[in-house]
């Protein structure tokens, strides 16, 4: 190879890898990239290799996240961003039925997702661009949506097919803008563990090698602001919206072998139950399923445990349950349909109390100037995030269920 080429190509590695804008003087505005690791569990650092995320840990704060009820995907990224409990704003499951109109919203549901109808309480997007900052989304439950009339003004709809290098990618290419367009707030979602939580179990192969392929993506990013010189200007929070338990076919509870299906109408399944009985059934419904399995605990909406807060919003179903850790509540067609396709080992579920299943719980990890460095926190609720990204971004939370002296309590 000629000097000449070596030469070119030295030029062109600069140019693709070199370092990218640096933040100076009224360039540098308290910035947050929030991370969210869909079902990476409270364990898998300490279980699975993550030297990027303990190099973090490392840096910054840390504790074990304690998710809302119920311990679902939807529910828990927007208590994130909002600070509210699922039954005060409004996704209180992955599946939902508003009474009021009769619609259903379910994750895969496009023309719902994007209705503002069923967003409630304020986004921190929403909250920082009424301060007028910029914000991104590479993908978050709500960001879709026009809450409030705002959706953050870089975002795209939801594709899972997005590789996750893509994905980072994207963030740094967003912080690359000029200082008028470069956003302030930035999140990036990334789904591998979860699928493998799900497919094969907490305790498999497959999810040892989703943490490794996530923490890379991790690893990335970190790169990326290292090489732009803006490692220590940049908030890295990275949160988990729930664990994982394992379940198998050996433990299930039948919902059709307890209760007629036609005498309800099932909004949501598995560990979770969503029952809207039919007209005069409430009562009969109820004493079937009460008694129906000592695995399964069901409750009438205004007699759901206090410490869930759910019992307010309408979308709430009249009849609520929740089977026990690593149990499922299946239909029976569901049911024989997986034994029919040989589903009979190891799998994973989440929905379960959190307060009962520590398996439930996930991860926070907030490293950057704003936060203190090397400090381990208590187990603490979900709901506090939201004020602690207020607080270091410098703008009044909205009105949220968290506990502003928490927030205060990480930071430097």
């Amino acid at each position: 190879m000629t000097r000449r080429v070596l030469l070119l190509l030295l030029l062109w590695l600069l140019g693709a890898f070199g370092p990218g804008p640096v933040l100076r003087g009224d360039d540098s505005k308290p910035t947050v990239i929030l991370v969210s690791f869909d079902g990476w569990r409270w364990d898998y650092e300490s279980l699975y290799s993550a030297p990027n995320l303990r190099r973090l840990i490392a840096n910054g704060v840390s504790g074990e996240l304690i998710p809302s009820y119920p311990s679902k995907t939807f529910p828990n990224h927007y208590t994130i961003v909002t600070g509210l409990y699922p039954g005060h704003h409004g996704i209180v499951a992955n599946s939902i039925k508003d009474p009021p109109t009769g619609r259903r919203m379910t994750m895969t549901n496009a023309r719902e997702v994007t209705d503002p109808m069923w967003w409630g309480g304020e986004p921190i997007w929403v909250t920082l661009q009424h301060a007028k900052q910029v914000t991104a989304a590479m993908f978050w439950p709500g960001t879709e949506a026009p809450i409030q009339g705002i959706r953050p003004n870089f975002w795209a709809p939801f594709d899972e097919r997005t590789p996750g290098t893509t994905r980072v990618d994207t963030v740094l290419g967003w912080l690359d803008l000029p200082p008028d367009r470069r956003p302030t707030f930035l999140t990036l979602y990334l789904q591998d563990v979860d699928g493998a939580g799900h497919s094969y179990g907490p305790n498999s192969s497959e999810v040892r090698n989703a943490v490794r392929r996530a923490d890379g993506y991790l690893g990335r990013l970190v790169r990326g602001l290292e090489r732009r010189r803006l490692l220590d200007r940049v908030n890295i929070v990275a949160v988990s919206d729930h664990g994982m338990a394992e379940t198998s076919l050996d433990r299930v509870v039948v919902l059709d072998d307890y209760v007629a299906l036609e005498d309800v109408e099932v909004v949501d399944i598995n560990p979770t139950l969503g029952v809207f009985p039919r007209a005069d059934r409430e009562d009969a419904v109820y004493a079937a399923l009460s008694k129906a399995h000592p695995r399964l605990k069901v409750y009438r909406r205004a007699e759901t445990p206090a410490h869930w807060h759910y019992r307010d919003h309408p979308r709430i179903p009249p009849l609520v349950g929740v089977v026990d850790e690593g149990w499922q509540i299946l239909a029976r067609s569901t049911y024989n349909d997986r034994r029919r396709r040989g589903q009979v080992g190891p799998r994973g579920e989440h929905g379960y109390d959190p307060t009962l299943a520590r398996s439930m719980h996930g991860i926070f990890v907030a490293s950057g100037p704003a936060f203190k460095t090397g400090v381990t926190v208590p187990p603490f609720e979900n709901i506090n995030i939201y004020d602690a990204l207020s607080q270091v971004l410098g703008v009044p939370p909205a009105t949220n269920d968290g506990d502003a002296a928490w927030a205060k309590s990480v930071m430097k």
